[in-house]
Protein backbone atom coordinates (compact mmCIF):
# COMPACT_ATOMS: atom_id res chain seq x y z
CA UNK A 1 0.00 0.00 0.00
CA UNK A 2 1.42 3.54 -0.70
CA UNK A 3 0.94 6.95 1.57
CA UNK A 4 -0.08 9.43 -0.43
CA UNK A 5 -1.50 13.28 0.94
CA UNK A 6 -4.65 15.40 -0.21
CA UNK A 7 -4.76 18.36 -1.97
CA UNK A 8 -6.15 20.90 -3.88
CA UNK A 9 -6.13 23.08 -7.13
CA UNK A 10 -6.45 26.55 -5.14
CA UNK A 11 -2.18 26.80 -4.86
CA UNK A 12 -0.73 27.63 -8.57
CA UNK A 13 0.82 24.55 -9.93
CA UNK A 14 4.67 26.18 -8.59
CA UNK A 15 3.26 26.31 -5.09
CA UNK A 16 1.79 22.45 -5.32
CA UNK A 17 5.37 21.33 -6.97
CA UNK A 18 7.48 23.02 -4.01
CA UNK A 19 4.80 21.33 -1.38
CA UNK A 20 4.63 17.86 -2.74
CA UNK A 21 8.56 17.66 -2.84
CA UNK A 22 8.61 18.71 0.28
CA UNK A 23 6.35 16.03 2.05
CA UNK A 24 7.43 12.89 -0.10
CA UNK A 25 11.74 13.65 0.24
CA UNK A 26 10.78 14.47 4.51
CA UNK A 27 7.76 12.18 5.18
CA UNK A 28 8.32 9.67 1.73
CA UNK A 29 4.58 10.07 0.50
CA UNK A 30 4.21 8.05 -2.83
CA UNK A 31 2.08 10.56 -4.63
CA UNK A 32 -1.19 12.54 -3.87
CA UNK A 33 -4.63 13.36 -4.29
CA UNK A 34 -6.10 15.81 -5.89
CA UNK A 35 -9.32 18.02 -5.60
CA UNK A 36 -9.92 20.08 -8.05
CA UNK A 37 -12.09 23.33 -8.31
CA UNK A 38 -11.23 25.25 -11.56
CA UNK A 39 -11.31 22.82 -14.16
CA UNK A 40 -9.85 25.36 -16.68
CA UNK A 41 -6.42 25.14 -14.09
CA UNK A 42 -4.02 23.06 -15.75
CA UNK A 43 -2.36 20.46 -13.58
CA UNK A 44 -0.48 18.82 -16.56
CA UNK A 45 3.05 19.60 -14.79
CA UNK A 46 1.73 17.61 -11.30
CA UNK A 47 1.22 14.49 -13.54
CA UNK A 48 4.20 12.51 -12.04
CA UNK A 49 2.59 12.30 -8.44
CA UNK A 50 -1.22 13.14 -9.03
CA UNK A 51 -2.29 9.35 -7.80
CA UNK A 52 -5.68 9.97 -7.24
CA UNK A 53 -8.35 12.25 -8.60
CA UNK A 54 -11.34 13.28 -6.26
CA UNK A 55 -14.57 14.21 -8.08
CA UNK A 56 -16.38 17.02 -6.56
CA UNK A 57 -19.27 16.68 -4.20
CA UNK A 58 -22.52 18.37 -5.06
CA UNK A 59 -24.53 18.04 -2.01
CA UNK A 60 -28.13 18.43 -4.12
CA UNK A 61 -27.28 16.64 -7.26
CA UNK A 62 -30.15 14.90 -6.95
CA UNK A 63 -32.46 17.31 -6.68
CA UNK A 64 -30.91 18.50 -10.36
CA UNK A 65 -31.07 14.82 -11.86
CA UNK A 66 -34.34 14.40 -10.92
CA UNK A 67 -35.29 17.60 -12.60
CA UNK A 68 -36.73 19.77 -9.83
CA UNK A 69 -35.97 23.32 -11.68
CA UNK A 70 -38.72 25.30 -10.14
CA UNK A 71 -38.31 24.39 -6.67
CA UNK A 72 -34.66 24.62 -7.03
CA UNK A 73 -35.11 28.36 -8.97
CA UNK A 74 -37.25 28.93 -6.23
CA UNK A 75 -34.90 28.34 -3.32
CA UNK A 76 -31.79 29.61 -4.66
CA UNK A 77 -32.14 32.48 -6.32
CA UNK A 78 -28.99 32.92 -7.73
CA UNK A 79 -27.58 30.51 -10.84
CA UNK A 80 -24.54 30.18 -9.01
CA UNK A 81 -26.46 28.83 -5.48
CA UNK A 82 -27.94 26.04 -7.50
CA UNK A 83 -24.38 25.23 -9.07
CA UNK A 84 -22.37 24.84 -5.65
CA UNK A 85 -25.35 22.63 -4.20
CA UNK A 86 -26.50 20.63 -7.18
CA UNK A 87 -23.63 20.95 -9.89
CA UNK A 88 -25.67 22.66 -12.79
CA UNK A 89 -28.64 24.46 -13.43
CA UNK A 90 -29.78 21.65 -15.29
CA UNK A 91 -29.68 17.79 -15.18
CA UNK A 92 -27.54 18.10 -18.85
CA UNK A 93 -24.88 20.43 -17.31
CA UNK A 94 -24.33 18.01 -13.83
CA UNK A 95 -24.00 15.24 -16.45
CA UNK A 96 -21.51 17.20 -18.51
CA UNK A 97 -19.48 18.49 -15.58
CA UNK A 98 -18.73 14.88 -14.40
CA UNK A 99 -17.73 13.99 -17.94
CA UNK A 100 -15.59 16.93 -17.89
CA UNK A 101 -13.55 15.96 -14.56
CA UNK A 102 -13.29 12.60 -16.31
CA UNK A 103 -11.07 13.67 -19.49
CA UNK A 104 -9.23 15.71 -16.71
CA UNK A 105 -8.60 12.87 -14.58
CA UNK A 106 -7.27 10.76 -17.50
CA UNK A 107 -5.52 13.33 -18.84
CA UNK A 108 -3.46 13.70 -15.41
CA UNK A 109 -3.19 9.83 -15.96
CA UNK A 110 -4.48 9.32 -12.49
CA UNK A 111 -4.93 5.49 -10.86
CA UNK A 112 -8.41 6.32 -9.12
CA UNK A 113 -10.77 8.85 -8.89
CA UNK A 114 -13.18 9.17 -5.91
CA UNK A 115 -17.21 9.25 -6.39
CA UNK A 116 -19.05 10.28 -2.70
CA UNK A 117 -22.40 8.59 -3.21
CA UNK A 118 -24.11 10.51 -1.15
CA UNK A 119 -27.51 12.83 -0.82
CA UNK A 120 -27.97 15.54 1.51
CA UNK A 121 -29.50 19.17 1.21
CA UNK A 122 -28.97 21.99 2.81
CA UNK A 123 -32.05 21.94 6.01
CA UNK A 124 -31.21 18.03 6.00
CA UNK A 125 -27.76 18.88 7.21
CA UNK A 126 -29.66 20.70 10.08
CA UNK A 127 -32.20 18.96 11.49
CA UNK A 128 -31.43 15.45 9.82
CA UNK A 129 -34.63 15.20 8.04
CA UNK A 130 -34.44 13.99 4.29
CA UNK A 131 -36.45 13.41 1.44
CA UNK A 132 -34.68 10.17 0.34
CA UNK A 133 -33.84 7.01 1.69
CA UNK A 134 -30.21 4.92 0.97
CA UNK A 135 -31.85 3.13 -1.58
CA UNK A 136 -33.30 6.22 -3.08
CA UNK A 137 -29.41 7.61 -2.83
CA UNK A 138 -27.82 4.79 -4.52
CA UNK A 139 -30.18 4.44 -7.02
CA UNK A 140 -29.46 7.62 -8.76
CA UNK A 141 -26.12 6.99 -7.91
CA UNK A 142 -26.23 4.08 -10.04
CA UNK A 143 -28.16 5.94 -12.84
CA UNK A 144 -25.69 9.16 -12.80
CA UNK A 145 -22.68 7.10 -12.93
CA UNK A 146 -23.97 4.85 -15.91
CA UNK A 147 -24.73 8.52 -17.74
CA UNK A 148 -21.33 9.94 -17.43
CA UNK A 149 -19.24 6.91 -17.35
CA UNK A 150 -21.06 5.74 -20.18
CA UNK A 151 -19.51 2.74 -22.07
CA UNK A 152 -16.43 4.43 -22.03
CA UNK A 153 -13.32 1.96 -20.36
CA UNK A 154 -10.66 4.52 -18.27
CA UNK A 155 -7.61 3.03 -17.02
CA UNK A 156 -8.50 4.31 -13.25
CA UNK A 157 -10.25 2.78 -10.88
CA UNK A 158 -13.68 4.08 -9.75
CA UNK A 159 -13.38 4.69 -5.61
CA UNK A 160 -17.00 4.78 -4.17
CA UNK A 161 -16.86 6.64 -0.81
CA UNK A 162 -18.55 6.21 2.11
CA UNK A 163 -20.33 9.39 4.20
CA UNK A 164 -22.99 9.96 6.58
CA UNK A 165 -26.22 11.00 5.18
CA UNK A 166 -28.12 9.53 2.72
CA UNK A 167 -26.33 7.02 0.66
CA UNK A 168 -23.37 4.68 0.93
CA UNK A 169 -22.59 4.38 4.56
CA UNK A 170 -20.51 0.82 4.17
CA UNK A 171 -21.92 -0.90 6.70
CA UNK A 172 -24.03 -3.44 5.21
CA UNK A 173 -23.53 -6.02 2.08
CA UNK A 174 -26.62 -5.20 0.84
CA UNK A 175 -25.17 -1.22 0.31
CA UNK A 176 -21.94 -2.47 -1.65
CA UNK A 177 -23.55 -5.84 -3.73
CA UNK A 178 -26.23 -3.19 -5.42
CA UNK A 179 -23.64 -0.79 -6.38
CA UNK A 180 -21.38 -3.71 -7.76
CA UNK A 181 -24.26 -5.57 -9.91
CA UNK A 182 -25.54 -2.39 -11.37
CA UNK A 183 -23.02 0.27 -12.03
CA UNK A 184 -21.76 -0.75 -15.67
CA UNK A 185 -18.13 0.47 -15.26
CA UNK A 186 -16.61 -2.59 -13.82
CA UNK A 187 -13.56 -1.14 -12.64
CA UNK A 188 -14.55 -0.23 -9.37
CA UNK A 189 -13.93 -0.40 -5.55
CA UNK A 190 -14.83 1.50 -2.36
CA UNK A 191 -12.72 4.13 -0.36
CA UNK A 192 -13.53 4.09 3.04
CA UNK A 193 -13.09 7.56 5.03
CA UNK A 194 -12.62 6.32 8.95
CA UNK A 195 -13.93 9.59 9.92
CA UNK A 196 -17.23 9.76 7.62
CA UNK A 197 -18.14 6.27 9.28
CA UNK A 198 -17.62 7.36 12.71
CA UNK A 199 -20.05 10.34 11.86
CA UNK A 200 -22.40 7.26 10.99
CA UNK A 201 -23.24 7.03 14.57
CA UNK A 202 -23.77 9.91 17.00
CA UNK A 203 -24.20 7.73 19.85
CA UNK A 204 -20.05 7.30 19.94
CA UNK A 205 -18.63 9.31 22.82
CA UNK A 206 -15.46 7.47 22.75
CA UNK A 207 -12.43 6.22 21.04
CA UNK A 208 -12.89 2.83 22.46
CA UNK A 209 -16.71 2.79 21.03
CA UNK A 210 -15.61 4.25 17.49
CA UNK A 211 -12.82 1.33 17.16
CA UNK A 212 -15.24 -0.90 18.09
CA UNK A 213 -17.74 0.76 15.54
CA UNK A 214 -15.38 0.22 12.46
CA UNK A 215 -14.64 -3.31 13.32
CA UNK A 216 -18.29 -4.50 14.00
CA UNK A 217 -18.89 -2.34 9.99
CA UNK A 218 -16.11 -4.24 8.29
CA UNK A 219 -16.82 -7.36 9.95
CA UNK A 220 -20.60 -7.10 8.44
CA UNK A 221 -19.23 -6.66 5.02
CA UNK A 222 -17.27 -9.72 5.46
CA UNK A 223 -15.80 -10.58 2.18
CA UNK A 224 -16.84 -7.74 0.42
CA UNK A 225 -14.14 -5.77 1.89
CA UNK A 226 -12.08 -6.97 -0.80
CA UNK A 227 -13.48 -4.32 -2.59
CA UNK A 228 -12.05 -1.62 -0.46
CA UNK A 229 -9.26 -0.70 -1.85
CA UNK A 230 -8.19 2.96 -0.10
CA UNK A 231 -8.83 4.80 2.78
CA UNK A 232 -9.47 8.49 3.58
CA UNK A 233 -7.67 8.16 6.87
CA UNK A 234 -8.89 10.66 9.24
CA UNK A 235 -10.62 10.94 12.78
CA UNK A 236 -14.28 12.31 14.01
CA UNK A 237 -15.97 12.17 17.07
CA UNK A 238 -18.58 14.50 17.19
CA UNK A 239 -21.52 13.15 18.34
CA UNK A 240 -22.22 15.17 21.06
CA UNK A 241 -21.83 18.32 19.25
CA UNK A 242 -24.35 16.90 16.21
CA UNK A 243 -26.66 15.78 18.78
CA UNK A 244 -27.02 19.31 20.06
CA UNK A 245 -27.23 20.95 17.36
CA UNK A 246 -30.21 18.48 15.94
CA UNK A 247 -31.95 19.78 18.99
CA UNK A 248 -31.03 23.34 18.31
CA UNK A 249 -32.00 23.68 14.67
CA UNK A 250 -35.13 21.61 15.54
CA UNK A 251 -36.38 24.12 18.00
CA UNK A 252 -34.94 27.57 16.09
CA UNK A 253 -35.85 28.66 12.71
CA UNK A 254 -33.12 31.82 13.51
CA UNK A 255 -30.63 29.21 14.23
CA UNK A 256 -31.04 27.48 11.41
CA UNK A 257 -30.32 30.55 9.12
CA UNK A 258 -27.52 31.45 11.21
CA UNK A 259 -26.13 28.20 10.34
CA UNK A 260 -27.20 28.10 6.74
CA UNK A 261 -25.06 31.21 6.08
CA UNK A 262 -21.81 29.60 7.50
CA UNK A 263 -22.78 26.04 6.40
CA UNK A 264 -18.94 25.23 6.13
CA UNK A 265 -18.00 26.01 9.78
CA UNK A 266 -21.26 23.26 10.82
CA UNK A 267 -20.25 20.62 9.07
CA UNK A 268 -16.13 20.73 9.87
CA UNK A 269 -17.65 20.35 13.42
CA UNK A 270 -19.23 17.25 12.38
CA UNK A 271 -16.35 15.51 9.87
CA UNK A 272 -13.15 16.90 11.82
CA UNK A 273 -10.41 15.32 9.63
CA UNK A 274 -7.94 14.80 12.27
CA UNK A 275 -5.60 12.42 12.66
CA UNK A 276 -6.61 8.82 13.71
CA UNK A 277 -4.59 8.69 16.69
CA UNK A 278 -5.09 5.15 18.10
CA UNK A 279 -2.89 2.66 17.40
CA UNK A 280 -5.28 0.00 17.02
CA UNK A 281 -6.17 1.98 13.54
CA UNK A 282 -2.92 -0.23 12.48
CA UNK A 283 -5.25 -3.84 12.79
CA UNK A 284 -8.02 -2.64 10.72
CA UNK A 285 -5.87 -1.40 7.78
CA UNK A 286 -3.65 -4.43 7.61
CA UNK A 287 -7.15 -6.45 7.44
CA UNK A 288 -7.96 -4.74 4.43
CA UNK A 289 -6.90 -5.15 1.14
CA UNK A 290 -5.49 -1.50 0.79
CA UNK A 291 -3.51 -0.12 -2.17
CA UNK A 292 -3.73 3.52 -1.07
CA UNK A 293 -3.55 5.01 2.44
CA UNK A 294 -5.02 8.91 2.19
CA UNK A 295 -4.02 11.28 4.75
CA UNK A 296 -6.70 13.36 4.27
CA UNK A 297 -7.28 16.51 7.10
CA UNK A 298 -8.57 19.79 6.86
CA UNK A 299 -5.69 22.83 8.16
CA UNK A 300 -5.54 26.13 8.44
CA UNK A 301 -1.81 26.50 7.46
CA UNK A 302 1.06 24.82 7.05
CA UNK A 303 2.17 23.85 10.45
CA UNK A 304 -0.77 22.98 11.29
CA UNK A 305 -0.67 20.05 8.01
CA UNK A 306 2.51 19.20 8.96
CA UNK A 307 1.97 18.53 12.98
CA UNK A 308 -1.12 16.31 11.70
CA UNK A 309 1.03 14.78 9.17
CA UNK A 310 3.41 13.78 11.79
CA UNK A 311 0.50 12.87 14.77
CA UNK A 312 -0.81 10.29 11.69
CA UNK A 313 3.23 9.03 10.91
CA UNK A 314 3.40 8.03 14.30
CA UNK A 315 0.62 6.00 14.75
CA UNK A 316 1.16 4.06 11.21
CA UNK A 317 4.97 3.89 11.76
CA UNK A 318 4.90 0.11 11.83
CA UNK A 319 2.40 -0.15 8.48
CA UNK A 320 3.87 -1.69 5.99
CA UNK A 321 4.14 1.69 3.15
CA UNK A 322 5.74 0.71 -0.23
Amino acid sequence: MRKILNITDFSTNEENKKMMKYYCDKYNFKGFELIKFDLQKDNASLNNLIEGYHMRFFPMWLDIYLGKYEILREKFKEKQEIFYWCGGNSREELIDYYKKELKTAEKLEVEYVVFHACYVDDEGSLIYEFPYSDRDVLQNVVALLNDIFEDKKYKFKLLLENLWWPGLRLTSKKEIEFLLNNIKYKNIGFMLDTGHMLNNEPKLRTMDEGIEYIEKNIDEIGELKKYIKGVHLNFSLSGKYLSDAIERHKNSLIEREETLNNIYSHVSQIDQHLPFEDIRIVKILENLPLDWVVYEFIYYNNDDLENKVKSQDKILKTLNFK
